[in-house]
């Protein structure tokens, strides 16, 4: 009976300190988890939501107010200069922070090169000329000012104007100027504006896009006011255009202006190919 009581006693004291050691636990794992969130009071999702509202607020913060919600495109511009003729010169939208490149071309899209420039105000704009290859580089210094700039361009005996605007709603982060003279008088300015926009990616308000034939040579067609307007880097052969504009500062592109038809026959790198258009409607 002795060793029995002996045997319960010993029982009874390993629980009880089973249970001293297991509420010793849970105090310490208690303790240790008021430690962690007194040095660390956020939750990791809690972390993650400051971490992107700071990043939110830098953003806002190194960002100039005048150039807030602004968008950077690339366009087109025509600068007629044909005698007789009035028409307002082209606007560049610049910002503040950013640089816009300015190329001038000629009629069929090749580089028409800068030889000098003067600018009305030089305090609040800064132009950067390249005479490696007569292309100028502009910055406005000051929201919301504007002014104009006289160019000469090689060969070219009168010098050609633009506008500069800053901090508009949307800023040119590289322009086309085509200069018209007095040779281009085919050259349609007033009916060709929506082929110039086209060869800048930007179709015109209304266009429908149409689809193309597998082997379409990359060329891309809407139909507009009646007409389709085709944009390939290939020539067209059939049929015959209404209007055609070209570019060639980068390679050639052209822009067609055509009757509706069935079937669009172009000539590229790999000869030529019959494109079918298809009306998805």
């Amino acid at each position: 009976m002795g060793k029995a009581r002996i045997i319960i006693t010993f029982v009874r004291l390993c629980i009880a300190l089973l249970l001293i050691i297991s509420m010793c636990e849970v105090s310490f794992a208690s303790t240790a988890s008021q430690v962690v969130s007194s040095m660390f009071p956020l939750t990791p999702n809690q972390i993650d939501e400051v971490k992107s509202e700071i990043k939110s607020r830098q953003q806002a913060a190194a960002t100039p107010p005048s150039m807030n919600n602004t968008t950077g495109v690339s366009r087109i511009l025509v600068a007629n200069t044909q005698p007789g003729f009035s028409f307002a010169p082209p606007n560049i939208r610049l910002g503040i922070g950013v640089v816009t490149t300015v190329i001038f071309t000629n009629t069929k899209g090749v580089i028409w090169p800068v030889t000098s420039f003067i600018i009305g105000d030089k305090e609040n704009f800064n132009v950067t000329f390249n005479k490696a290859n007569g292309i100028l580089m502009l910055q406005s210094l000051k929201a919301y000012t504007n002014t104009n700039m006289a160019v000469m361009l090689k060969g070219r005996k009168t010098p050609v104007t633009v506008m500069l605007l800053s901090t508009q709603k949307k800023w040119d982060y590289e322009v086309y100027i085509r200069v018209l003279s007095a040779k281009d008088n085919h050259f349609d300015i007033k009916g060709s504006t929506y082929l110039i926009d086209l060869l800048s990616g930007i179709a015109p308000s209304g266009a429908k896009r149409l689809s193309l034939s597998a082997n379409s040579m990359n060329a891309r067609l809407w139909e507009y006011h009646g007409n389709y307007l085709l944009l390939t880097r290939s020539v067209l052969i059939s049929p015959s255009y209404i209007h055609h504009i070209e570019d060639n500062t980068l390679g050639q592109i052209n822009v067609y202006e055509i009757a509706k038809t069935p079937v669009i026959i172009l000539s590229g790198g790999k000869g030529m190919q019959k494109v079918m258009v298809k009306d998805d409607s």
